[in-house]
């Protein structure tokens, strides 16, 4: 893939976002969509989160101790309080839409993602405490998101498959050799919400430590700061190839029938991302100087690629959280644009 493109990706990732989910939304009205196939979770895996991570500064992981009290105010913030927002929010704005809801709530338990280090070095926060709340938030999720998440499906799971009676595709593609991990009406363990996360998220993580552990030797440290730019770049390409992908399936022709799905979804994250940056703002003006910046962009932003990657993997268990998606790529729309605006209210300080 040459420089130019990959370049051009990043510059205008926002516009093309839109584009892809306006192209793969016509796809599934005006073609009739595509199957939601077990080759989207592997794409999701391959081509946004596994590059995504390896961008992450491992080798400025270990001063923990140093910043203890910051990263422990970042996950009350984001294990907490984020949370408790969702579940507040989504009560007034999509207690009928108990999909949308669950995504939601996926978005608020995982913070973090590379673009926190980019706009943390943009707005010349520290770097050092910046990679250790994105490695702790990233280590407290992979553990206490499958015990937020099967809460929350226990609770919504009901009312979802009454909306919609989906099948197991893991059934369907398997010939019934492995069934749905949480299909059906049985209890959602928290065990079972970790099958997925540890291929969704921790392969990806330790893959990521070994490419950089490769690189390293090879090219040396240099050398690894422009391939991480590279797959940083690269792992925007994917997101591209893969919101269009998911924008095609054939279960989204739902949101032409209910028009007001969209406005939901995106009023409900309006009103989350609004709080959360009110709420990391003031931490960050009270800690104050390049630690407070960290700490503003380690509790705002959410690791919408990884929420993405977790939603297919629940769509593919069962095709009735299908609308779990759709608040996952709709938050790229608010996400991006106001990182774009808190950074140049930083940097103007």
């Amino acid at each position: 893939m040459p420089v130019k493109a990959l370049a051009y990706v990043q510059k205008h990732l926002f516009l093309l976002i839109v584009l892809s989910i306006a192209a793969g939304l016509s796809v599934a009205q005006f073609m009739g969509g595509i199957s939601f196939t077990p080759l989207l979770c592997l794409l999701a895996a391959v081509l946004m989160i596994y590059p995504s991570l390896v961008p992450l500064d491992f080798k400025k992981i270990g001063s923990v101790r140093q910043h203890k009290k910051l990263i422990v105010v970042s996950l009350v913030a984001n294990f907490i309080i984020a949370p408790s927002l969702a579940v507040a929010i989504g009560w007034i704005f999509l207690a009928n839409e108990p999909a949308l809801w669950l995504g939601l709530i996926l978005l608020s338990i995982l913070p973090g993602g590379g673009m926190v280090t980019t706009w943390a070095y943009r707005s010349k926060a520290d770097m050092a405490l910046t990679v250790n709340i994105v490695a702790a938030n990233l280590l407290a999720a992979i553990v206490l998101a499958p015990f937020y998440l099967s809460v929350a499906m226990n609770k919504l799971t009901g009312q979802i498959s009454a909306q919609s009676a989906g099948s197991c595709m893991v059934a369907e593609a398997t010939g019934g050799v492995f069934d749905c991990v949480f299909g059906g009406t049985a209890s959602i363990s928290p065990v079972k919400i970790a099958v997925p996360i540890i291929f969704i998220v921790a392969i990806p993580l330790a893959l990521a430590y070994l490419t950089q552990r490769h690189y390293l030797k090879k090219v040396g440290q240099e050398g690894l700061e422009t391939i991480k730019a590279k797959y940083a770049s690269f792992s925007n390409l994917g997101l591209l190839v893969v919101l269009f992908l998911l924008m095609s399936i054939k279960q989204n022709q739902v949101i032409f029938s209910r028009p007001d799905l969209i406005p939901r979804a995106v009023l409900a994250l309006a009103a989350f991302y609004g709080a959360s940056l009110l709420l990391s703002w003031l931490m960050g003006k009270a800690v104050g100087g390049e630690r407070g910046r960290s700490l503003v962009w380690g509790t705002y932003l959410r690791y919408i690629t990884l929420a993405l990657g977790l939603a297919i993997s629940i769509v593919y268990q069962d095709p009735a959280y299908s609308l779990t998606i759709i608040i996952a790529v709709m938050a790229y729309l608010i996400q991006i644009p106001s990182s774009f605006w808190l950074a140049n209210k930083l940097n103007n300080k």
